[in-house]
């Protein structure tokens, strides 16, 4: 600024510096193709009617976060573009040649489903169906894609900052739709859904961009029952949209998106899904474009009379120390019986054989190595970055999990996880919704309550790390 140009310091605002949320670390960032063959084994919705794959629509990927300081371990976050593990022996034959391949211990990584609707099924039971002979092959290549994640994203960590903001993205509403007696799980115009979008940005300690980080709750059911290609639903055009706007990988994480879903969807074609996508990435953008220079922080500098008397804030260069902490517990809670086959075929006899025969098969194997006399073990994950906290669970949680720790936690950038690790793959309902005939509330195992348990579990937790940095000062 021209030095004829006073600026003045005569008064002080009630703060001078703020500071964006940021996190310190050492950080590696690998993305790797786990695109299945053509004619694997894929049916994730019970009215279809195509039970294998016949194209690509686009391809499947697994991210792979690399997190360390030099007085921890290396912590790993992998993303994978699949559905749920269906069984927890399905997860555990996945996790542990992953854990050994890489020698490390189980609470040093967090495996995560986006919760993509259009990949293979990977938990195929029946060996007789088409498709099914190439399962076993594609999840070895599951786990070497997640191995060589790891080992690329390894070798590529360096200093960097993670720059954290909130932005808002108008593709998720709510998907419980009253229709007489029941509700239909589909687009409900009365009720407003969360539209919180978490990202954040990496760069090295020269500023230079690494990779992009997104956290949003959105079911990935645009492609429906009419689909049989294999797809990534809408993340995979959100991706492109920002890979090729700033040319580094955007790693992807599904919310608590429970009772969250896009507007338009079950549609033939994948325009749709594109389509769903592209407002994702631009949102993504939006938000990265919103944010400052990394590592810096604003600071008042006086006032200049204009026209108007101006406040005069500038970028400085700042430090904050590398932060890392991660911690693993069980919530207990409680669980209902499990129908038993014949209960489940007397309570769906009328519908079609087909949906019923996939709603029978999705209650019996929830319970499998989760439940124990009565009570669920329910894991969850709380992983401090500096100003940030990750926190992962392995359910499907509805979205107030995410609205009401932010709202009692406003000084701490939450990441908030669906479907990470296992067991627990089933729905945390809120305890509203017990109230209806919903499809949520058929399918989880939990009793009322659960999810008002857990949330007081976890804000606990939150509450007993070391209190954040003052953003203002």
């Amino acid at each position: 600024m021209s030095d004829l140009i006073p600026v003045l310091r005569e008064s002080l605002p009630f703060a001078t510096v703020w500071r964006p949320r940021e996190s310190s670390l050492q950080v590696g960032v690998a993305q790797v193709d786990m695109t299945p063959p053509i004619g694997i084994r894929a049916r994730n919705w019970g009215a279809a009617r195509i039970g294998h794959a016949t194209g690509i629509h686009r391809p499947l990927r697994c991210g792979v976060l690399a997190l360390g300081t030099p007085e921890t371990n290396t912590v790993y976050i992998a993303t994978l573009d699949l559905c749920t593990w269906g069984t927890v022996a399905s997860f555990r034959g996945m996790v542990e040649p992953i854990l050994a391949g890489a020698g490390i211990e189980a609470e040093q990584l967090l495996l995560h489903l986006v919760h993509n609707h259009c990949g293979p099924s990977i938990a195929e039971a029946d060996l007789s169906l088409p498709g099914t002979e190439l399962i076993p092959a594609y999840r070895q290549q599951v786990i070497d894609a997640v191995l060589d994640g790891m080992s690329q994203a390894q070798q590529a960590m360096a200093p960097s900052r993670i720059t954290w903001t909130y932005g808002h993205c108008q593709l998720a509403t709510n998907r419980d739709l009253p229709c007489g007696e029941r509700d239909l799980t589909g687009f409900n115009p009365e009720v407003k859904a969360d539209d919180t979008l978490a990202v954040g940005r990496i760069t090295d300690a020269g500023g230079q961009l690494t990779a992009i980080l997104a956290n949003y709750a959105c079911h990935p059911t645009t492609l429906a029952f009419h689909n049989s290609l294999i797809s990534p639903d809408y993340i995979g055009a959100a991706r492109e949209v920002v890979q090729d706007a700033l040319e580094v990988p955007l790693v992807f994480f599904q919310g608590a998106s429970g009772e969250l879903a896009p507007r338009d969807q079950y549609v033939p074609g994948v325009e749709i899904a594109d389509r769903n996508g592209r407002q994702l990435g631009f949102a993504v953008l939006a938000a990265v474009n919103s944010m400052s220079t990394a590592a810096t922080e604003l600071v008042f500098e006086g006032a200049v009379e204009s026209g108007a008397p101006l406040a005069l804030w500038q970028e400085h260069p700042t430090d904050m120390p590398a932060q890392l902490s991660t911690e693993h517990f069980t919530v207990p809670l409680q669980a209902r019986r499990p129908l038993t086959a014949k209960e489940l075929s007397e309570k769906w006899s009328g519908i079609d054989p087909v949906a019923a025969a996939e709603r029978a098969k999705r209650a019996l194997v929830q319970a499998r190595g989760y439940v124990e006399d009565g009570v669920a073990h329910h894991p969850v994950w709380i992983w401090r970055l500096g100003d940030a906290v990750i926190v992962a669970q392995s359910g499907e949680a509805f979205s107030v999990l995410q609205t009401e720790l932010r709202r009692r936690h406003p000084d701490r950038m939450l990441f908030v996880l669906n479907l990470t690790n296992g067991p627990g793959s089933c729905y945390l309902p809120t305890e509203e919704a017990y109230l209806h005939d919903r499809y949520q509330v058929w399918q989880t195992l939990l009793d009322p309550g659960s999810l008002e348990t857990l949330i007081e579990a976890i804000d606990q937790a939150l509450r007993r790390l070391p209190e954040p940095r003052e953003i203002l000062t």
